[in-house]
């Protein structure tokens, strides 16, 4: 069969499975199995290809695995990093977050990226701001291991610990606490390949979604320092809720932050008024 016909059947058979952008999806699969770019695929369609080689990976789409998971790897503010079905993958989404925390002032801060999963935010901080001090915390080990790679990977110094949320912290403070929390509450409907492949650890936080934040209201504040900030990224309908509860904590609440698609994304919170 040549690759041209592979990717139209490729196509055809994802676009019933329910994918959306079956075409381009089709193309990348074709381009990881052969150890081409995408480009070599659009410019050689009439070379010959080993189905036996392809079609097991457009199973594994049909099945509604990620995308992500079948490559190895997906692209987040401008890099390509790790991934696997120990840690959720990145969104684009999430850059919202890195972009808040590089419009603070530059300068040496000490930085902690709680349930760091991949690493893309502790990462991304660090190689942005080489004069952060970072560490990166999360409670599965695996996700730790993923996080690791990343970093060597892109020559980031960072300090990993496992750890409960602050647990292993001690009396540790940090100048900015970033997290990527879960907050999906345990009845939303998902994608099947968000139900069915991504940790579900990182995704669900009680029936609302908000578990994780009211842990974060309750102690964080002991691990910032006086004029410290944490920043959290927020499902598409909780900013409003999440900023209500911390302000009824005791917090100060500094801003909400849209997403390119103009959804309320980062919540930003002061200890102290």
């Amino acid at each position: 069969m040549t690759l041209g016909n592979w990717v139209s059947a490729a196509t055809a058979a994802l676009a019933t499975a329910g994918v959306e952008s079956a075409r381009l999806e089709a193309q990348l699969l074709a381009a990881h199995a052969l150890c081409e770019e995408r480009t070599w695929v659009l410019t050689h369609a009439d070379a010959i290809v080993p189905e036996h080689i392809l079609d097991p990976l457009l199973a594994r789409r049909v099945g509604r695995e990620p995308l992500a998971y079948i490559l190895g790897y997906r692209e987040f503010y401008g890099r390509r990093f790790l991934v696997n079905p120990s840690v959720l993958i990145p969104r684009q989404e999430t850059e919202t977050l890195v972009e808040t925390a590089l419009s603070l002032p530059d300068g040496p801060l000490t930085v902690l990226d709680l349930g760091t999963g991949s690493g893309v935010l502790a990462v991304t901080l660090k190689l942005e701001r080489p004069s952060w001090s970072v560490t990166a915390l999360d409670v599965s080990l695996e996700a730790l291991m993923v996080a690791q790679q990343n970093a060597e990977s892109w020559g980031a110094t960072i300090r990993f610990r496992l750890s409960d949320a602050f647990a292993a912290l001690g009396q540790e403070r940090f100048d900015l606490i970033v997290t990527n929390p879960p907050y999906i509450g345990t009845s939303e409907p998902l994608m099947p390949e968000v139900a069915s492949f991504e940790p579900h650890l990182a995704l669900f936080a009680g029936a609302l979604g908000l578990t994780f934040y009211e842990r974060l209201a309750m102690e964080g504040r002991e691990h910032l320092t006086p004029r410290g900030r944490m920043m959290m990224e927020v499902g598409f309908t909780q900013a409003a809720q999440v900023k209500g509860l911390f302000v009824e904590s005791g917090w100060t609440h500094e801003a909400t932050v849209p997403d390119l698609s103009g959804t309320p994304r980062v919540v930003v919170v002061a200890a102290l008024p």
